[in-house]
């Protein structure tokens, strides 16, 4: 199991444990969008994993705790 700490906003801390299901969602999910395909979000590890109807997969700066700086997920330790 992961951890991520996100910061949204100044004095404001959110995190995640992701799963190593979640972080396969999670790849998944980022290369189907990129082929332009769209994701089945209601079959997602992810699905109810949200902060006042935002999806946490959607937070800025998760694909970079989760190894994803240069547009590939690469799975390596951030």
């Amino acid at each position: 199991m992961k951890k991520i700490k996100l910061f949204p906003a100044p004095h404001v801390e959110i995190r995640i444990h992701v799963s190593e299901e979640m972080e396969r969602d999670y790849v998944e999910c980022q290369k189907m969008m990129k082929r332009g395909e769209d994701c089945d979000c209601d079959r997602c590890s992810w699905a109810n994993v949200s902060i006042y109807g935002t999806g946490a997969c959607e937070l800025k700066g998760l694909k970079e705790q989760l190894g994803g700086i240069s547009g590939e997920i690469d799975r390596k330790e951030r």
